[in-house]
């Protein structure tokens, strides 16, 4: 599991980015941007996460 993880993280990772566009954004009729916003500094934390453990697996080898 402790191999798995930092590939794990990354693929929820990029299943946010990809989300992100595929939902879209749009404007609605009172002039509001509707946006999943939220799916991009997720996908940035699971991003610098995978990449923090793949560096302490690499430090830490065992």
């Amino acid at each position: 599991m402790k191999k798995k993880l930092p590939l794990i993280l990354f693929t929820i990772s990029l299943f946010c980015y990809v989300l992100f566009f595929i939902i879209g954004s749009d404007v609605d009729e009172n002039g509001y941007l509707n946006e999943p916003f939220f799916l991009l500094p997720l996908g940035a934390l699971f991003f610098f996460a995978s990449a923090m453990f793949f560096a302490w697996n690499k430090i830490n080898k065992s």
